[in-house]
């Protein structure tokens, strides 16, 4: 049972960090070109990229405070990154 807790924790961990990745080359790349509709087609996958992640937590068996930690966890680290390069 530990096994598979550490397993789930793994993957949350690989794919929010990999979402994480996706979301700042995002913003870099959308600050560089500086393209309004690629930015409106960017946010739209960047949501539907969310969603597919919401529902694989739910298929894994992530609990909810699993979930809000890992998730609060992505936007802090987001939002603290993508404010220091705005700087």
């Amino acid at each position: 049972m530990k096994e598979e807790q550490a397993r789930k924790h793994i993957y949350l961990i690989l794919g929010y960090s990999g979402l994480l990745l996706i979301g700042l080359a995002m913003l870099r790349n959308l600050s560089i070109v500086n393209d309004h509709v690629g930015y409106g087609l960017t946010m739209f996958g960047y949501f539907l990229l969310v969603s597919y992640f919401k529902f694989e937590d739910d298929k894994i068996g992530a609990t909810r405070k699993e979930k809000a930690f890992y998730r609060i966890g992505f936007l802090v680290v987001l939002v603290i990154v993508a404010w220091n390069s705005y700087l």
